[in-house]
C-alpha cells in the first residue's frame, strides 16, 4: 500500500480532503437554510476531519512498528552472511530475498541500488527514508561504518540487531504501561458522559418544573436558561471526548495526532447518546 502521493503523506492526503468536506457541508448547512444546530455541525465536523486523518496516521505508525520490529531479523541474516567473508553488498542482495514484511521495502530499494552499481555506503544512505523511521535511517549509518572500516563488520551488525531487540522490547513495555492511562482516560470520559447525562434526564427538568409550577426557592431556571445549559455541557462532552483522545496520543508515543482517532471514535459515542438521549 503506498503511503504518499505526489510526495504528500496519506495522512495529509486524508486531512486535506475532509477539510474539503467539512467545508461543503458547513456551506451547504448554511446556504440551504438546514435545520441543524451549531453544535451538531461542530460535532460532525470533527469525526469527519479526525477519523480519516487518524486512520491513515495510525496504518503509517503500525507500519513503521512493524518494520522497525522486524529490523533485527534482518540484522541477524547480515551478520550471518558477513560473519563468512561475504561483501557487504553481496550480503544485502541475499537478505533482499527473504520477507520481512514492511521492512522489506527498505531492504529492497537499497539492494536495487547496489544492482545499478551504486556503491553500497552511498546506497545506505537511503536506508530508512522509504518508511521514514528515525531507527532504521541510525542503523543505515551505523552499517555504514562498519562496512567503510571493514573489520569486524558481522561483530558489530550482531550488537546492533542485539541494542534494537532490547530497545523494541523497552518500547513495547512502555507502551503497555501506557495504555492503562489510556483506559483510564476512557473510563473518566464514560464517567462524565453519564453524570452529565444524568443532569440533564432527571435534575435539570425537575429544576425546571419547580419554576414552571411557581416555586419561590433560591434555584430558578427560565426555559432559555435550561435549554442554555444543557448546550454547556453538551459541548462540554464534546471538548471532553476530542481532548481525551489526544492526551491517550501523547501517552501512547508522545504525540496529539496519535490521539486522532480515538477522538474521533469519543465524538461519534457522543453524537449517538446526545442523540438518543434527546440532548443534541
Amino acid at each position: 500500500m503506498k503511503y504518499d502521493f505526489l510526495g504528500l503523506e496519506l495522512k495529509y492526503l486524508a486531512l486535506t480532503g475532509s477539510s474539503i468536506v467539512t467545508a461543503l457541508f458547513i456551506v451547504i448547512v448554511y446556504f440551504g437554510h438546514l435545520a441543524v444546530d451549531d453544535l451538531s455541525i461542530l460535532s460532525v465536523s470533527l469525526v469527519v476531519i479526525m477519523i480519516p486523518f487518524g486512520l491513515a496516521d495510525f496504518a503509517e505508525v503500525k507500519r513503521k512498528e512493524n518494520a522497525e520490529k522486524r529490523l533485527p531479523d534482518f540484522l541477524r541474516d547480515l551478520a550471518g552472511h558477513t560473519n563468512f567473508g561475504t561483501p557487504m553488498s553481496e550480503a544485502i542482495l541475499r537478505s533482499a530475498e527473504v520477507n520481512y514484511g514492511p521492512l522489506s521495502e527498505e531492504v529492497e530499494h537499497v539492494a536495487g541500488m547496489i544492482k545499478l552499481g551504486i556503491p553500497v555506503e552511498t546506497a545506505l544512505e537511503d536506508f530508512g527514508s522509504m518508511i521514514k523511521s528515525d531507527t532504521i535511517k541510525k542503523v543505515g549509518a551505523i552499517i555504514k561504518k562498519a562496512s567503510q572500516s571493514g573489520s569486524n563488520t558481522s561483530d558489530v551488525i550482531s550488537i546492533i540487531s542485539s541494542f534494537t531487540t532490547q530497545t523494541y522490547l523497552m518500547r513495547e513495555s512502555r507502551f503497555a504501561d501506557m495504555r492503562s492511562f489510556s483506559t483510564t482516560l476512557s473510563v473518566s470520559f464514560g464517567v462524565f458522559l453519564f453524570v452529565i447525562i444524568m443532569l440533564d434526564l432527571f435534575f435539570f427538568p425537575q429544576i425546571a418544573s419547580q419554576t414552571g409550577g411557581g416555586s419561590t426557592g433560591t434555584l430558578n431556571i427560565s426555559s432559555g436558561s435550561f435549554q442554555l445549559i444543557e448546550k454547556i455541557f453538551s459541548l462540554g462532552i464534546v471538548v471532553q471526548s476530542v481532548a481525551s483522545g489526544l492526551i491517550s496520543g501523547v501517552f501512547r508515543d508522545g504525540r496529539l495526532v496519535s490521539g486522532s482517532l480515538i477522538s474521533g471514535i469519543l465524538v461519534i459515542v457522543s453524537i449517538v447518546v446526545l442523540s438518543v438521549v434527546g440532548v443534541m
